[in-house]
């Protein structure tokens, strides 16, 4: 009889403990989906200015909006015929946001930089990397630096022209030094295709 007892005393213990094991893979499978849906939260914030800039004009005729998410450019630096410094960078970047006013009329009334430039870095997170002045256009470029590591890029076209590209990543400024071309505001970061 004892023997039976002990037998019956592992089996319900046996039954405990999977109920146990499986709400315990239960509550790791909801903290785990809770992280992910926290990090994909966090990753899609962007500065609320530039996404003030795509709200305004985004709808307008004449106007080109663009996003690219990190995958899509990481399946770009993958295929592409690209040396490994231009490989590197395309990989550290997690998204890319163009907004192009090609509308004459639009372009003749409004200059982005002189709309944004000031309310990009309201919270001064970040620093003013590059300005250019000429006497058809502006162009300022702003990073978020954090860790030597450039966590968001605002580059802002105003006058003649306008446009505004937002980078978010991890770049290394390193990255940039070789494809930062001052004298050609066409291709300031340009990549051979």
């Amino acid at each position: 009889m004892a023997f039976l007892f002990r037998i019956s005393d592992f089996s319900v213990t046996k039954r405990v403990e999977t109920r146990l094991t499986k709400k315990s893979d239960v509550m790791k499978s909801i903290v785990f989906a809770l992280f992910i849906i926290s990090l994909t939260l966090v990753s899609c914030v962007d500065n609320t200015e530039v996404s003030r800039a795509f709200s305004k004009y985004g709808s307008e005729d004449g106007v080109t909006t663009i996003t690219v998410p990190g995958w899509l450019i990481g399946i770009a630096a993958k295929f592409g015929d690209f040396d490994k410094e231009e490989k590197e960078l395309l990989y550290s970047i997690d998204k890319v946001k163009v907004l192009s006013i090609e509308n004459d009329d639009l372009n003749g009334r409004i200059n982005l930089t002189q709309e944004f430039q000031d309310k990009i870095n309201i919270h001064k997170d970040f620093e003013e990397l590059l300005t250019v002045n000429s006497q058809d256009d502006n162009v300022v470029i702003f990073g978020k630096i954090e860790n030597d590591v450039i966590k968001e890029m605002v580059l802002l076209v105003g006058g003649d022209d306008n446009a505004l590209v937002y980078l978010k990543g991890e770049i290394k400024p390193e990255l940039l030094n070789n494809k930062i071309d001052l004298s050609n505001p066409e291709r300031l970061l340009s990549f051979d295709f």
